[in-house]
């Protein structure tokens, strides 16, 4: 009888260690299976995430490149633009030069000729005054010297003075006594203007021409007479 109890005693130990280690195997391959299925959902996971940032990376991508490929454009036009104006702005400098020197050349010949015109004038008046005798008359006394200059003067343009004389008259006045003396008149009246023109302190300069030919009619050809009354202030 102590023998079957023993026994069965034995028998429901061995069942209760045999369950013990059951539960143990069982907990311990269902730990294993709870990491190994945290590993898998992990890696998919993780392979998600990588697909979706390679996705967005690449529409990222496309995006910058667009961008990239506008802005080449747009430099590119930009460039020929700045070609096309530097190319006008060359033709415009290279006319403007053209035109400069053209005006240069056209300045020098007019002052040339304006040079060839004066010294021309200048030597045809010279010629023409060899033909006049003048008689230089004055009455105010400061303008002795300035007769005695003005005399001087005159010979260097051709006239021949024949002399310097003091008189008592009040205006100014060119006198020619023939008509074809006129001419000699009016280049004297043009000299004496040129001569008393840096003299401001002289008044009343204005010359006037008088023909005599009706009064004199027997007068010297190629007679003029000067009569002046400057006065200074």
């Amino acid at each position: 009888m102590n023998d079957n109890l023993s026994n069965v005693e034995i028998s429901v130990q061995e069942l209760k260690l045999l369950v013990n280690t059951l539960t143990k195997s069982v907990a311990l391959s269902l730990r294993k299976r709870y990491t190994w299925l945290g590993v898998i959902a992990g890696l998919l996971i993780g392979c998600c995430l990588t697909l979706v940032i390679i996705s967005l990376a690449g529409k990222n991508t496309d995006k910058i490149t667009v961008t990239t490929q506008t802005l080449l454009e747009k430099s590119r036009e930009t460039i020929s633009e700045l070609k096309q104006i530097n190319s006008k702005i060359s033709q415009l400098a290279q006319t403007t030069h053209g035109l400069n020197e053209k005006k240069q050349t056209t300045d020098k010949i007019s002052a040339s000729t304006d040079v060839g015109k004066t010294s021309l004038s200048a030597a045809q008046d010279v010629i023409q005054a060899k033909r006049y005798i003048v008689y230089l008359h004055y009455m105010n006394k400061k303008n002795k010297k300035l007769m005695e200059r003005l005399s001087a003067f005159l010979n260097n343009y051709g006239f021949k003075v024949a002399g310097i004389q003091k008189v008592n008259y009040h205006h100014q006045d060119v006198r020619y006594f023939h008509d074809e003396d006129k001419e000699g008149a009016l280049l004297l009246q043009k000299h004496l203007t040129g001569f008393i023109t840096p003299f401001s302190n002289l008044k009343d300069t204005n010359i006037k021409i008088i023909n005599l030919s009706s009064k004199f009619p027997n007068a010297q050809k190629g007679a003029l007479e000067l009569w002046v009354n400057f006065l200074t202030s």
